[in-house]
Order: C-alpha cells, then structure tokens, then sequence
C-alpha cells in the first residue's frame, strides 16, 4: 500500500490519527489503547466534524472525562501558549499540540488538568512495559527518541534529563503511541507527501518567545520541504513533526492512482480546511516498475561490531528500502564484507553520505535500475486464539498469497502456549 499525506494545513498528532484509524478500520483498536497503555481515566472517540463545510474525522482523547485545553473553547494551543504577531496579542486557536522541555515550575496561565509532566526515561518505561505489538513499540520508542532528542539539543541536555510538558501528557502519549500503532499495521511499501505547512509568527513558551516553527519541530523537520502558508500559527507540532521524522515520506509524487482518502480535523475551524489529507493509491501499472538504486561499497577495516545488525536498522532508519552484507575476498586475500544497499533514487545521496561519514570507506558505488513489485496490503483475521495481522500479496496472475506477520503470531502463540507454527496455520484457514 502506498500513503500519501497532504500537510496542506499542517499535521498534529491527533490529526493523524483521525485521518489514517478510518482507512485501516482501526479506530476500535485506538479507543482501546489508553487501557493497553495503563493510562486509568483516559478515553479516546471518533466523531465526524466539518472544517470550513468539508466532513472530516476527528480524533479527541479525554482524560477524566474532559477534553485537553487544546479541546476546550475558553483555553487557545494544547501547549496554552499564545501567538505574538506585528505587536498585537491573539490567542492560537489552531488546536495541534506541542511540547517543551520541562521546567519543574509550572509557567502556563491555566494549568491544564490533562497533562502531567514526564520524563523521556518514564515515558520509555511506559511503551516498554505496555502491551504492544512489537513492530508498534518500536515504532513508538523512536517518535519519542526522536522528540527527545531534538528537545535535548535545543536545551543543551542529556537525552536522558529531557523532560516533556504536553508531550509528556496522556492525551499525546495516546496520539502518538497510536500513530506507531496505525503505521506498523498499515507497513506502507512506499510514503509521498506534499510540502508541510508550517505556519508563521511566535509562540510565547516557558522558554521564551520562540519562533515558529518552534526550535524542536525545525530540528524534526530538516531536510524536509516546508512553507509558512496564509495563517499565522503554528500549523506543524512537534508531534506532527515527528511523525515525518518516522515515516521519512518521498517529496516527488509520481504518477498515483488514489483508491481511497480521508480527512483527520484539527481543533478549530479556520479560513482554509483545517485538516490533514490522507490518501491510500497505487501506482498506473498493476505490477508497477519501480525505479531504485543500488549503492555497493567494500568494507575490510571494520570489525564485527562495526558491521553488525545495528548497521543495517541504521541504514533502513535513514530510508533505505532493503541492505544486506555479502562476505567477500579482497586484493592480496583480505576477506571483506561488500555492503549493499537498496533504495529510492531520491534517497541515494543522503545514503551514501551516511556511508561515508559513518564507516571507513573512501568510495561508494552507484547503479540505476529498476525492480517489478507485487501489489501488497494488510488484513486482520480473527483466530480461535484472537487476531492475528497478514500481508496479502496480490499475484499476476491476479491471486493472492497470504502471510501472517511474524510478531503477531508470535505474541498469540505465547498467550496461548501454542507453537508459532500452529498459530500461523489457524491464520491462514480464516483468510
């Protein structure tokens, strides 16, 4: 399956959830999440709202039955910050959220009762100790290394002493947790956008009068095209931000065939649709050929550490679509390892950089082809043993070929004490 978000108004992370849990039927699974987080008084609803007269799906979290101040008409930004622009004094009634490093006293005119303050190592504790899957934890654990990370550069911290406001709350602990969930059960083959509003003016934080986009969003955002747009807000949060910082989506659309699409609301209504736009396609070809680039380099001064699996996660964290290690032997009978790696051709310079900059070698190899891919999506079946996620392969012949996802079964198969194998075979009778 191949997304394509359109950030025309700017992304949150609720915003996200409330256009991509319709498309994958997912919304039940999301409701429930606050309880697979442990995170007591905390419910999430779906409800249809317009924004500047289109229908969209908005995605709100409650905590103890209220809304978050993002939700509430007498309070402005989830963050409760406000917009300072030519001297004048207006409240941000854009209904994103945003995050800050903590600081232990407390800064915000009204003391919203949803967040509590959290440090990034709790937080970690948290996903690590949920019940997830495992592809969705990981997913979740980098959206917040990722804020971290970014909030730890802006203060001149350890990563570890970051501590989050709003982000820390439940209300963005369940969007973005629920963002990994939504992006692993989706496993898009490929991911397109359009440049992300941003918005324009300042932000008055704890911190200061900060620029928009605020200092964590534009470290997120880098190397991705952004543009002010019309409205004077923040329209990119530092959740939304870290949601492309993940997902690592193409900027040059090709030709698509949209299949199915759907609209995620922010809080208030503005002069332009104040949504996100996300769009299920497939390429005009039904075993499309795909144009790639093969980056090849020879590695005979690295030890095995050097070249272990935390390269390769490394090189598939920074875009890649497949890489692999092939033993080798060298001039004068050095055995070597040649690394290579398979991505999009829009990706090969930022690849072979990364190569150049990180592992001692002086030289990368370049190729141009193309590859022929299998349509693919993802389905949920229900087991004796409870719902497993499979991958559907679409042949060409025009059937389809099923395989149950390995975390899945797995997680079953401990529950129930049955083999993986016995899993796996319950999954494929009900598709």
């Amino acid at each position: 399956m191949i997304l394509k978000l359109e950030p025309y108004s700017g992304i949150s992370g609720d915003m996200f959830l409330g256009a991509l849990a319709p498309l994958l039927h997912a919304e039940d699974e999301i409701i429930a999440l606050p309880k697979r987080l442990g995170l007591a008084g905390v419910e999430v609803r779906f409800e249809n709202v317009i924004r500047s007269t289109i229908q969209c799906r908005k995605a709100t979290v409650t905590v103890q039955g209220e809304a978050p101040a993002s939700e509430q008409h007498d309070h402005d930004h989830d963050h409760s910050h406000s917009d300072d622009h030519d001297g004048h004094h207006h409240k941000n009634d854009h209904g994103h959220d945003h995050s800050h490093s903590d600081d232990p006293k407390p800064t915000h005119d009204h003391q919203a009762h949803s967040h509590s303050h959290r440090a990034y190592v709790d937080i970690v504790q948290l996903i690590s100790h949920a019940d997830l899957p495992e592809g969705a934890r990981a997913i979740a654990l980098d959206l917040f290394k990722k804020l971290g990370e970014a909030e730890a550069e802006m203060h001149g911290m350890p990563l570890e002493e970051v501590h989050f406001h709003e982000v820390g709350g439940e209300d963005a602990i369940v969007d973005l947790v629920g963002a990994a969930l939504l992006i692993d059960k989706l496993k898009p083959e490929a991911v397109y956008s359009t440049p992300i509003c941003v918005g324009s003016g300042f932000v008055k934080t704890a911190h200061g009068r900060l620029p928009v986009p605020a200092p964590a969003t534009q470290k997120l955002l880098e190397g991705f095209p952004t543009f002010q747009g019309p409205i004077a807000k923040e329209m990119c949060t530092p959740t939304g931000a870290a949601i492309y910082a993940v997902l690592k989506p193409n900027f040059s659309l090709p030709t698509l065939i949209t299949t199915q699409t759907n609209l995620g609301a922010g809080t208030r209504d503005l002069d332009q649709p104040n949504a996100l736009r996300l769009s299920f396609c497939q390429t005009t070809s039904t075993n499309p050929n795909q144009e790639i680039t093969l980056l090849e380099t020879n590695l005979d001064n690295s030890t095995g550490e050097d070249v272990g699996a935390d390269l390769l996660q490394a090189l598939l964290d920074q875009g890649a679509l497949d890489a692999w290690l092939t033993p080798i032997l060298m001039k004068k009978g050095r055995p070597a390892n040649q690394l290579s790696i398979l991505c999009e051709p829009s990706k090969s310079t930022l690849l072979s950089e990364w190569v150049l900059t990180n592992l001692p070698t002086l030289g990368v190899r370049k190729f141009s082809g193309s590859r022929q891919i299998l349509e693919r999506s993802v389905i949920t079946v229900e087991t004796p043993y409870g719902k497993v996620d499979v991958k559907v392969h679409e042949l060409p012949n025009g059937e389809n070929r099923y395989f149950p996802e390995y975390e899945s079964c797995k997680k079953l198969a401990k529950e129930s004490g049955k083999s993986l194998q016995h899993i796996r075979d319950a999954a494929k009778a009900a598709t």
